[in-house]
């Protein structure tokens, strides 16, 4: 039963994220993971250091100790000013994806900048160009826990979603069977780029939308177990984010999600809503839905208290995985702070001599 399960859970998975060789990180909570989203985040924000993460816990009730882990962590900071108005950003990400019965891993390290150009002399409006380097690696701490490709394409045949299967072999390749363990460790450098506009509309309104290409060099032979030829393939994304006032107490924040990994497009959209609990204080209730379109219903919840930023996400399985998890799909949570240190100033003192 629980190898039915896992089985299941792979085709809808895979059909909704991308075939086998292109698994790649996916988010409920995607503005909370900006760094992996789009390197141009990178030092985009009025602070002077941001630090954050962000656990993912995904499949658990399908396949318990199998189940799908992401820990990220990411540290920037805006470091540099040029000229008056412009400025750089650096930034850290880290994190860590482990999966299924073999316990896949991949790891990551990487580094990104950005260069932060203001469109107006008040940096109302600013265009950001952002690229991120690091090392991937990826292995398997028990090729015993994958099955060979003919058995697993018979498993397949025999249940519902079947006509997925070429989502996980039409590339070709093969997946690492029992007695294959000549092929557990695999690293490859990976790029990625990034565009991003940032708006200050008026007082109570800014946007922000964006652009970014991940795995830009296409990795193959060093991304894939098995004697597989296969690359990794580039991953576009796109997302935009408004945040507007409705009134003293309330503010509303659509946001939207778009991802591209050959074969496989993800779509989701999310809309926030806030209340103000002590807006002196910078303390603020945030609550939500989303939708991952043919995947998942989300409840969203968060709080804004001060220089912190805390987010729950949950999502709730519509398709068929569901057969397999019970409705009870990814869970996520995600903080940041944002330190602030500013320079106090060096007044020197005035002696006023007056006038007898």
């Amino acid at each position: 039963m629980r190898l039915t399960k896992t089985i299941l859970l792979l085709v809808v998975m895979l059909g909704g994220v991308g075939h086998l060789q292109s698994q790649d990180l996916h988010n409920t909570l995607f503005y909370m993971n900006p760094l992996h989203m789009n390197p141009a985040f990178s030092g985009a924000y009025e602070g002077t250091f941001r630090i954050g993460g962000l656990y993912r816990d995904q499949a658990r009730t399908a396949i318990g100790k199998s189940a799908y882990s992401t820990p990220t962590i990411f540290v920037d900071a805006p470091i540099l000013m040029i000229g008056k108005r412009h400025w750089i950003g650096v930034g850290l990400l880290v994190f860590q994806d482990a999966a299924g019965d073999g316990k896949l891993t991949t790891s990551a390290g990487q580094l990104s900048g950005a260069f932060h150009l203001a469109l107006d002399k008040k940096s109302k409006n600013v265009l950001t160009l952002g690229v991120q380097w690091g090392k991937v690696g990826r292995k398997i701490k028990n090729l015993n826990g994958y099955l060979p490709e003919d058995l697993l394409s018979q498993q397949l045949a025999n249940m519902p979603g079947a006509a997925t299967t070429d989502l996980i072999f039409q590339s070709g390749g093969s997946t690492p069977g029992p007695g294959n363990n000549s092929d557990k460790k695999k690293d490859f450098s990976d790029i990625n780029l990034g565009l991003l506009f940032k708006s200050k509309a008026n007082k109570t309104t800014d946007y922000n939308f964006g652009v970014s290409a991940r795995h830009i060099t296409t990795p193959g032979t060093d991304y894939n177990f098995g004697g597989s030829n296969v690359d990794l393939n580039m991953r576009l994304i796109a997302h935009a984010q408004l945040n507007t006032a409705l009134n003293k107490q309330w503010t509303l924040t659509p946001e939207v999600y778009f991802s591209n990994i050959s074969p496989a497009k993800q779509f989701q959209g999310h809309v926030w809503a806030g209340y103000w609990l002590k807006p002196a204080e910078n303390i603020k209730l945030n609550g939500g839905l989303g939708y991952r379109v043919g995947d998942s219903a989300q409840l969203l919840l968060g709080l804004d208290y001060k220089d912190f930023k805390v987010a729950l996400g949950y999502d709730f399985t519509l398709s068929a995985l569901s057969e397999a998890n019970s409705h009870q799909g990814g869970f996520e949570i995600a903080a940041y702070y944002t330190g602030k240190i500013y320079k106090k100033p060096d007044v020197k003192p005035v002696i006023l001599c007056p006038h007898l």
